[in-house]
């Protein structure tokens, strides 16, 4: 009998070139990525480094501060560099109210004052940090008098921090007219700027 040699299948081989294919494709792309985590891992890595060190000069450039404010602080708590600040205070204090003037405070106020408020008294007092804290109280005609004067510090240059700490609203009979007359007396501090004279 004769033989015959059939192959009865249509695809004899398997399609290993397009699983090789992309095999290949993944593996490159792996490849890629770990290279790419090695690079960021040795940036990384350096810059950890370098913050490392600035970190370390930073803690030494601190201990370094810490000991010179120490000493300072040192000399500063003996008993005559306590005596030179007291002086030193008082001496600027002085200087403060030497050079504070009452007619370029007065000159300031006659701008601001409107017609129906009186200044009834005026009391400068020089604080620590060598500002001028003004006690101002006035009375007024009605408090739409008083309300714009407070409003006329405020937007002038030389008055800061205008506070109004007390307001009272008074009764008096007027005898000529017989009539009611209703005052507003206000308490209130301001921090006054003084400009320097131009020389």
């Amino acid at each position: 009998m004769a033989e015959f040699d059939l192959n009865l299948s249509t695809k004899p081989f398997p399609p290993y070139r397009v699983i090789n294919a992309a095999l290949g494709v993944i593996l490159g792309g792996l490849v890629l990525l770990s290279v790419w985590q090695g690079i960021g891992f040795t940036r990384f890595n350096r810059l950890s480094r370098q913050l490392k060190a600035a970190e370390i000069d930073a803690r030494v450039e601190a201990e370094s501060l810490g000991k010179q404010l120490a000493e300072a602080e040192s000399r500063l708590d003996r008993p005559e560099a306590s005596a030179k600040l007291n002086e030193i205070g008082f001496l600027n204090h002085l200087i403060t109210r030497k050079n504070f003037s009452w007619t370029r405070l007065f000159a300031d106020l006659e701008h601001l004052v409107p017609n129906n408020v009186h200044l009834v008294s005026l009391r400068p007092d020089v604080t620590t940090g060598g500002g001028i804290r003004l006690q101002i109280d006035l009375r007024g005609r009605s408090i739409a008098d008083v309300s714009e004067f407070i409003h006329r510090l405020e937007q002038s240059p030389v008055f800061q921090n205008v506070t109004v700490s007390n307001e009272q609203k008074l009764q008096n009979t007027d005898k000529l007219q017989n009539t009611d007359l209703s005052d507003v007396d206000v308490k209130l501090t301001a921090m006054y700027v003084q400009e320097r004279e131009n020389r």
